[in-house]
C-alpha cells in the first residue's frame, strides 16, 4: 500500500510518539490509510496509556475524547473509564500525532479519498471519526 516496501515499525513510531512503556494493544491489528487525503500513509494504532493519562493531562497534552460529539479536549475534571487510547500519525511522523480516548471495542476501515474508521463504542453505538480536511470529526451511524 502507498508504495511501500517494508511496513511500519508500529511499536518504534508508538515509543517516539508517546514515550516509553506505552506500546500498541496486540488485540486490535494497526490500521494504514490515508486519513488526511494529501496522498501519503498515515498510521492509527490502539494503544493503553490509562496509567499516564492523568500526567499527561497535567503537562497538558492534547488528548481528544471520543464520548464528546465534537470531540472536546480532555481535561483532569473529565470522567474517566479504563479505556484505550487511539493514536494516528500523519504521514507515519511521531510528531504530527492526533491523540483520541474513548471507550470502544475495536474498528473497521473504510476507504475512499479519505479513510475513515468506524469504532464500535462500548455502548453498542458506532461512531465515525474521520478528518475533514482542517481537523478529525465524528459522526454517530449507528446507534444502539
Amino acid at each position: 500500500m502507498f508504495g511501500q516496501t517494508k511496513p511500519p515499525d508500529v511499536a518504534a513510531l508508538v515509543k517516539t510518539a508517546l514515550g516509553d512503556g506505552i506500546v500498541p494493544y496486540a488485540a486490535v491489528k494497526p490500521v494504514v490509510a490515508d486519513f488526511t487525503g494529501d496522498g501519503k500513509p498515515d498510521l492509527a494504532v490502539v494503544v493503553d496509556f490509562n496509567k499516564k493519562l492523568n500526567a499527561w493531562l497535567k503537562r497538558g497534552t492534547v488528548i481528544l475524547n471520543l464520548d464528546s460529539p465534537s470531540l472536546d479536549r480532555m481535561h483532569l475534571d473529565n470522567e474517566q473509564h479504563f479505556c484505550f487510547g487511539l493514536l494516528i500519525l500523519d504521514d507515519m511522523r511521531p510528531e504530527s500525532k492526533s491523540i483520541f480516548y474513548g471507550c470502544f471495542t475495536g474498528w473497521h476501515l473504510i476507504s475512499g479519498t479519505k479513510a475513515a474508521l468506524d469504532l464500535d463504542m462500548e455502548s453498542g453505538s458506532t461512531l465515525r471519526l474521520y478528518n475533514d480536511g482542517t481537523r478529525y470529526r465524528t459522526r454517530i451511524v449507528r446507534k444502539n
